[in-house]
């Protein structure tokens, strides 16, 4: 019987890493550019117990292999603001993190801050393609962005967008809501996949509402059934345990 209830427990576990995982989803539904995750198990078998007299047998555990990320491109939502922009699939815009190593977003919400340099919302600077800060002239918030990123006025090109592309995005490691960092060096552009941006638009969470409600719903219900389980088990070794004791 402990067996059985390790194997419970082990299952329970499992459960509830899923269930973190789907409601962390559906925290960020409305959260911009927010990739949906997932939970992925593996097998872990041991050897049950008087293997040799169960002929080799195994037992099987399931174990948090890791998580990956769904990178569906989320609903594009149009705005008004000159310096929102979406990004075509695989697309990432270099940003400086706040301890100047660079990070990349698909949040393509930005603003100009005090200092007339563009950022995200979240304060991030958005870097260039010489990996520079980019900086407005003193209240120069009317621009044009063009498909391939470039910035410019009424008097000509102020800059490009840095827009990366990488050969494994699941490698990307999440730093914040929307912001990863790799080790990883961008592809070069002359044999990267093309990238788009549109302006005045941003892209939504690819989070479903009502998929994330029914798996929470199936989880929830599963855990229900695997501690009622675990239950029966312990009142059949309390049971046994009982019976032992009074034919003692």
């Amino acid at each position: 019987m402990d067996t059985a209830l390790y194997v419970g427990l082990a299952q329970r576990t499992a459960l509830r890493r899923r269930m973190d995982v789907v409601a962390h989803n559906v925290a960020n539904m409305s959260t911009t550019a927010f990739n949906k995750e997932r939970v992925v198990f593996r097998q872990h078998l041991v050897d049950a117990p008087n293997a040799a007299a169960t002929r080799g047998g195994k037992i099987s555990y399931v174990l948090d292999h890791g998580i990956v990320r769904n990178l569906e491109v989320g609903t594009p939502v149009t705005t008004n603001n000159p310096l929102d922009i979406f990004i075509s699939k695989g697309g990432y815009l270099a940003v400086e993190g706040q301890n100047g190593d660079t990070l990349y977003t698909r949040n393509g919400r930005m603003r100009v801050d005090t200092d007339n340099f563009i950022t995200l919302l979240s304060g991030e600077r958005v870097l260039d393609t010489d990996g520079n800060p980019i900086q407005l002239e003193n209240g120069d918030t009317r621009v044009d962005i063009s498909e391939d990123g470039t910035i410019s006025n009424e008097l000509g090109t102020v800059a490009q967008l840095n827009i990366s592309t990488f050969a494994s995005e699941q490698s990307l490691q999440r730093v914040g809501t929307s912001l990863y960092e790799t080790d990883q060096d961008p592809l070069d552009p002359v044999n990267a996949p093309r990238v788009e941006i549109t302006q005045k638009a941003y892209e939504s969470s690819n989070v479903n509402a009502i998929e994330s409600t029914v798996e929470m719903i199936d989880v929830l219900r599963t855990y229900q059934q695997a501690e009622q389980r675990a239950k029966d088990i312990a009142d059949l070794r309390e049971d046994a345990l009982r019976r032992l004791s009074r034919v003692q």
